[in-house]
């Protein structure tokens, strides 16, 4: 299965990780050998306008491949997804076992795959246990720089392919760190991804480990991780009719950065979970809950006097595509963390209820606060 048209960036990376080392480089093409053995050398092109690339990276990718011990596909494949995030949808049929499954199943597959990033995007803009009409129009625009793969064998699985290709999120000025506006935008998939694993991890919780119908303040609970009525109605598109016995989600993460912190990289739910999802569905379609806005950012000041019992605190985040400052409070214990990120110059993620009346000083009321733990430390960013 292609993914990606292969360029030296890919080649780059894949050696790289895989513990190869330069031997020499030029303005066409570079010389890489084994971390051990300065003997074996791989010619690798770096022009993929040259007339001759696609023959010399076949050349490469076979000497790869005899080197490692590994199919030359798989080589091809494993290089070219080095900056691409691939999120496996798969449906496994009741009753057939030839790698196929209903008509009907399929068009929900496909369906689920649209409703789930849409319902992923906007949980990773704002909590909300219903979107309606008020689905966010981003996160329908974030929805649509998704791609899809070609569909494979393993039952019936369709790959979504976001982009892993990331700028330095995090700059040094004299004043402090400063959000690099400009890539900040990179970061959403991955983030929306962080999100729907979560989410999709305890709504797991809530209808599969349990074994129990959840309350409706569990249920409600369930919002603060990203579970919303369209995500529910995104599984149901998959188990809800009955034909499928099992749908999963896998997170393959991309080789070239670091994968989210603390996030399950497969859920699954059977089809017997369906009519627990329904309720939980309607549930959370009933619920009168206040919609919570979710920033990323990095902390710019932090300020603390003699017997206060909160600090505040000033975060640089993006809100409509412009760098802003939201001003907030955090109890001592919490505070004590947002000064620990501040001095690591990590990227935080706050939740809360948003002021940002256009002219007026930005301030929030802060529900939940933490590190951005869907990108990686400062180190990696920077």
């Amino acid at each position: 299965m292609k993914m990606f048209d292969i360029g030296f960036e890919e080649v780059e990376s894949y050696l790289r990780h895989s513990g190869w080392r330069r031997s020499l480089a030029g303005p066409l093409a570079e010389m890489w050998h084994p971390q051990h053995d300065e003997n074996l050398t791989v010619l690798v092109p770096k022009r993929s306008d040259a007339p001759d690339f696609s023959k010399s990276l076949k050349l490469l990718t076979t000497e790869v491949s005899r080197l490692e011990n590994r199919s030359e596909a798989a080589i091809r494949l494993e290089i070219s997804r080095q900056f691409v995030d691939v999120t496996d949808l798969r449906a496994e049929d009741s009753e057939i076992a030839d790698g196929t499954i209903p008509l009907t199943s399929g068009i929900g597959l496909f369906n689920s795959a649209h409703r789930l990033m849409v319902s992923a995007a906007a949980a990773a803009l704002q909590r909300q246990s219903y979107y309606g009409n008020s689905m966010p129009r981003a996160a329908y625009r974030h929805a649509r720089r998704l791609r899809l793969g070609q569909t494979r064998p393993g039952s019936y699985i369709v790959p979504v392919i976001s982009s892993a290709k990331f700028g330095a999120l995090v700059t040094t000025a004299f004043d402090g760190p400063r959000l690099e506006a400009s890539a900040d935008d990179s970061y959403f998939e991955r983030r929306m991804l962080t999100t729907l694993s979560r989410a999709l991890e305890t709504l797991s919780e809530l209808t599969i480990e349990s074994g129990r119908v959840p309350a409706k303040a569990d249920v409600l609970d369930a919002v603060d991780e990203g579970v919303s009525s369209e995500l529910c109605a995104a599984v149901l598109d998959v188990i809800g009719k009955g034909d499928v016995q099992v749908f999963d989600v896998t997170f393959n993460w991309a080789p070239n950065s670091s994968a989210p912190a603390d996030v399950p990289e497969k859920i699954a739910f059977p089809g017997e979970a369906a009519r627990l999802i329904e309720q939980i569905e309607g549930d959370l379609k009933e619920a009168n809950a206040p919609a919570e806005r979710v920033l990323y950012g990095v902390i710019r000041r932090l300020s603390l006097k003699k017997n206060d019992t909160a600090g505040h605190v000033a975060l640089e985040t993006m809100l409509d595509g412009k760098p802003r400052i939201v001003n907030f409070e955090l109890p001592l214990d919490v505070y004590r963390r947002a000064a620990q990120y501040h001095g690591e110059r990590r990227p935080v993620i706050v939740r809360g209820i948003l002021d940002a009346t256009p002219g007026r000083r930005a301030t929030m009321k802060v529900k939940a606060f933490d590190a951005d733990r869907s990108v990686a430390s400062f180190d990696d960013l920077s």
